[in-house]
């Protein structure tokens, strides 16, 4: 094999891709339209929940016992003294909406109205349901102020949660409600407890610290889109590299079939796996260079997100180190997608038909891409032989901010999975770029059938 004609091939390759519009807005273009674009669809999707309100209807609310403080002296602790309220706290406030101390609303859901209802059979509050007029309703039982005030604790009042089964606004509004009344009834369990002298942790025998516990709300929300994007963006990297490689191989391909130059080029003095080994390194340069393009991008989104959100996005997402390293893993799958790209395009007789057989491809990736991404899935002695699902996570313990060293004793069986696949699609290609039937395949009559590797 002579690499001087290898290089020459590569770079012609490389300027026709480059004078090639299409090409360059697909791998260029279109990621510099879709980030800003995930970006304002999920902007508008926060602010159309904010704005959205879920509204929850209320029977009985007249049944819950009238605020009425208690101040009385309290002995506990170390023999001191203390004044405690030992009222049961309101679930409403004075406008009949849920108490702010319960209803806080998060920056991603929805405010809540009340909306009091006349208590009636099931029946008519399955209708408000149903028309829609609310989207949860909570049912207070009758007697629900003296089951509280039973001094010996043994009656407990029903308090029912009514909402459209299959509906997704009323699911959130369940959710919402529940959670409201979760953190009513422990204000309502540590007022008994203080009713009684004890203390307001008194069902708490052992106090369990976890890290979790210790962490702020934006500690937490940071640490969720941490977990997210080392997944997220392998993922959208291996979307990009196969989008990168599939137009460029199915253009040197199928599309110098249809122009007519593939005649040329084969009867140049060229040897057909010279030609075969020139496109597979065109085509993986424009496929790793999608993927180096995208990192550039994200590390803009990194570089910017602190400045509109300090809050969340100032605890270090990613391992800027780690994302670079996941760039030069990146190597390994950009010459998988170019030789399994090239083997698909020849066989095709237009770009047409390329795009066609590429869509077997796809079929194959994303399943092990999805794979990759399953909750609780690392890299082990299987995964580590799976080819794609293998490189995926090996990239997202690149990325990883985590303190256990890293499991370099998986890499060769990672690179040496890829290596061989790499092999078998060049091998593949090179095959069909031996085979006159498959390079001209427009003489091919039409009762004739062909498969990847000739004639069936």
């Amino acid at each position: 094999m002579r690499w001087p004609v290898v290089r020459l091939i590569a770079a012609r390759e490389v300027r026709d891709q480059l004078r090639d519009r299409r090409t360059l807005f697909l791998i260029l273009g279109l990621p510099i339209l879709m980030y800003p674009l995930f970006v304002g669809v999920g902007v508008l999707f926060v602010s159309a929940l904010k704005e959205k309100k879920l509204v929850i209807g209320v029977v009985g609310s007249e049944h819950l016992p009238e605020p009425e403080p208690d101040l009385t002296p309290i002995v506990g602790g170390a023999g001191g003294t203390a004044l405690q309220m030992r009222v049961f706290p309101p679930l409403f406030d004075p406008d009949g909406q849920f108490a702010p101390a319960y209803s806080a609303t998060a920056l991603d859901s929805a405010p809540m109205i009340t909306k009091t209802l006349d208590a009636d059979t099931d029946e008519v509050l399955v209708g408000h349901l149903v028309s829609r007029q609310v989207d949860a309703i909570v049912v207070i039982e009758p007697g629900a102020r003296d089951k509280l005030n039973d001094q010996n604790g043994t009656q407990r009042p029903v308090i029912r949660v009514l909402g459209r089964d299959g509906e997704e606004n009323s699911k959130l509004a369940v959710q919402r409600v529940t959670a409201v009344l979760q953190r009513w009834s422990d204000d309502v369990k540590r007022a008994r407890f203080a009713r009684r002298g004890l203390p307001l942790d008194f069902d708490r025998p052992v106090e369990v610290r976890d890290p979790q516990s210790e962490k702020t709300s934006e500690k937490k929300i940071a640490d969720d889109l941490r977990d997210m994007l080392v997944k997220v963006i392998p993922f959208l990297l291996v979307m990009w590299m196969l989008t990168g490689a599939i137009y460029p191989a199915i253009d040197m391909t199928a599309g110098e079939k249809e122009r007519g130059t593939m005649e040329t080029l084969l009867i140049s003095p060229a040897e057909r796996t010279e030609i075969v080994i020139g496109k597979f390194l065109a085509t993986t340069c424009f496929s790793f260079g999608t993927a180096m393009w995208n990192v550039a991008l994200m590390l803009v989104a990194v570089a910017v997100a602190p400045l509109l959100a300090p809050a969340l996005f100032g605890h270090g997402l990613i391992s800027l180190g780690g994302l670079a390293a996941c760039v030069l893993a990146a190597i390994p799958l950009a010459m998988l997608f170019a030789g399994l790209a090239l083997s698909l395009g020849i066989f095709a007789r237009s770009t047409k038909e390329g795009n066609y057989y590429m869509v077997p491809l796809f079929f194959v990736v994303l399943p092990l891409a999805y794979w990759s991404m399953t909750p609780g899935i690392e890299l082990d002695g299987f995964t580590r032989w799976v080819p794609l699902a293998n490189a995926l996570l090996f990239q997202q313990r690149l990325m990883s901010v985590r303190p256990d060293p890293f499991p370099w004793e998986h890499a060769p069986a990672v690179f040496g999975t890829l290596g061989l696949c790499v092999a078998l699609a060049l091998w593949a290609a090179s095959r069909q770029f031996h085979r006159e039937g498959v390079l001209f395949r427009e003489g091919e009559s039409g009762g004739k059938g062909w498969s990847l590797f000739g004639k069936k």
